[in-house]
């Protein structure tokens, strides 16, 4: 190799490698850790990276060894359990119950008593045993306990006479003695490794390298003079297989964005509401099949809930402003405080309606626009388009002389933004909005309409409580999820979420545009 090779060699090494390779002519680990005052973990590491570079070979090396058992290891500092019921007996008769060993022990000291003819055993009440004549001369033969040995592990190559018969002895006890296979490495120095090791050892015996710069090298201004260690920037470098953002993730990202640029704040709410706030703001009856626990996933205990408003909604539905749909006196405000899981995001909308109701009558100016991209809970049936949890993107705007068209505008505007212009709407029923309206997307590439988006205008039922009957609020709910799965180009939810996902998709997948036009 030329002497400037070399250099370029030395220079890029890390010091654990220099270290390690200064001493790779052991090629026992143990000796190199030893001899360089390296940890084994590093030497290992160091040793690694210097294979990497062509400079030294990890030889792997297999073999037998005979270890103490986990019985083995509980004995081996006392007696073993059949030299300890003789003692326990000397010359009386003692009932089994007595022996102070555990059953697996006491198992096996009764096979190699009765084998060797130690004991005799009588059925009283219970079963006793009593030592025979042979007793004494075998407690004075086994004195010491055979498993001292192996207190260290012993090669199955390299057993000593003494050991093979006492490895042959307990090969019929089970927890003794076991043999186990032990890996080890060696080091073999490359004809490269060999020259640089060489000149680490002469002309750069005293080489100190600067690692990385630090708070300390530059306050103490220690780097002058010095060198640091050289990097090859021209490397290849493997790609790293490195989380990423979920699909579901990414989608609501790019919704929430398109919100922000629109001019909209977002809002927060627990996922573990009141029905109070899911259900009965929004004036649907106690009794309506949406509260049903087939469709929602209620929880123990009660909500607290604001004594002011529970009065004002309980009048909502028993008296109502043209008509109620609650005889009096059969609103439940127990109802009311059942919790459960959130079965939309509306309930989080109307949490601060109540709060822009306290600023309207502080005079404040409340006018303004709002979303939340939020995960939501309801008990159904899972197919391509329904999961059990979902997210959902609301968002109202809340104004004085806001009509349907301006509803209709925002939704065209917001849905442009991803590349989708073929819409059209149809009139449906919520029980918080009046007019309510659903709007559909042409998917040109399927030939079908897909639902997008469910909109209104509140209802005066549900603000006059509030305090806002003098406001025009229009609304919607869009299904995030639904959106993600369009934007990542699949059919089915299931598809990009929960165990039926591809992983390999979810982790090579390019990332998402803004447009659900296939």
């Amino acid at each position: 190799m030329k002497k400037l090779e070399i250099r370029e060699i030395v220079y890029s090494l890390q010091d654990l490698e220099r270290k390690a390779l200064c001493y790779a002519h052991l090629e026992e680990l143990e000796s190199i850790a030893k001899a360089s005052s390296l940890s084994l973990a590093e030497v290992t590491t160091g040793l690694q990276l210097l294979q990497n570079r062509g400079l030294v070979e990890l030889v792997h090396h297999e073999h037998k060894v005979i270890v103490l058992d986990k019985i083995g290891e509980r004995f081996l500092g006392c007696d073993l359990p059949e030299i300890q019921v003789l003692k326990a007996l000397g010359d009386k008769e003692v009932p089994l119950s007595k022996l102070a060993l555990g059953k697996e022990e006491l198992a096996s000291a009764l096979g190699v008593l009765k084998k060797e003819k130690l004991v005799e055993m009588q059925k009283k009440e219970e079963l006793c045993l009593k030592a025979s004549a042979k007793a004494k001369a075998y407690l004075l033969e086994h004195a010491e306990n055979p498993l001292r040995l192996f207190q260290k592990a012993v090669p199955l190559d390299n057993l000593s006479s003494e050991q093979k018969e006492v490895f042959k002895s307990f090969q019929m006890r089970k927890g003794f003695l076991k043999e186990q296979v032990e890996k080890e490495f060696s080091v073999r120095l490359s004809a490269k490794g060999s020259e640089i090791a060489k000149a680490l050892a002469g002309e750069f015996k005293d080489l100190v390298l600067l690692e990385k710069l630090s708070y300390d090298v530059l306050k103490e201004k220690s780097w002058k003079g010095k060198e640091f260690r050289h990097y090859d920037v021209s490397l290849d470098t493997p790609v790293q297989d490195i989380g990423r953002r979920h699909p579901m993730k990414e989608a609501n990202a790019i919704l929430k964005d398109i919100f922000v640029e629109m001019g909209f704040q977002e809002m927060e709410g627990p996922m573990v509401e009141a029905a109070f706030w899911n259900m009965d703001v929004l004036w649907i009856p106690q009794d309506h099949p949406a509260r049903d626990e087939q469709d929602t996933f209620y929880l123990d205990g009660e909500a607290k809930l604001p004594s002011e408003l529970v009065a004002k909604y309980k009048d909502m539905h028993e008296t109502g402003i043209k008509k109620s749909h609650t005889p009096k006196g059969e609103w439940s405000e127990d109802i009311a405080k059942r919790r459960l899981l959130r079965t939309h995001s509306t309930a989080t909308t109307y949490r601060m309606l109540a709060f822009l109701g306290e600023e309207a009558k502080k005079g404040k100016d409340i006018n303004g626009k709002y979303f939340y991209v939020a995960n939501n809970f309801r008990n159904e049936a899972i197919d391509a388009t329904h999961l059990a949890e979902f997210y959902q993107a609301e968002g109202f705007i809340i104004g004085d002389t806001l009509s349907l068209a301006d509803l209709m505008g925002f939704v065209k505007e917001y849905y442009a933004k991803l590349k989708i212009d073929t819409i059209r709407f149809k009139p449906t029923f919520n029980p918080y909005t009046e007019p309510s309206m659903e709007a559909h997307y042409y998917d040109a590439k399927l030939k079908k309409w897909y639902a997008l988006i469910n909109s209104g205008i509140f209802r005066p039922e549900t603000l006059a409580p509030l305090g806002l009957s003098h406001k025009t609020i229009i609304a919607w709910g869009m299904g995030a999820s639904r959106v993600a799965t369009l934007l990542s180009g699949k059919e089915s939810m299931r598809e990009i979420t929960g165990s039926t996902c591809d992983f390999e998709w979810l982790r090579t997948r390019p990332l998402m545009k803004r447009s659900i036009v296939r």
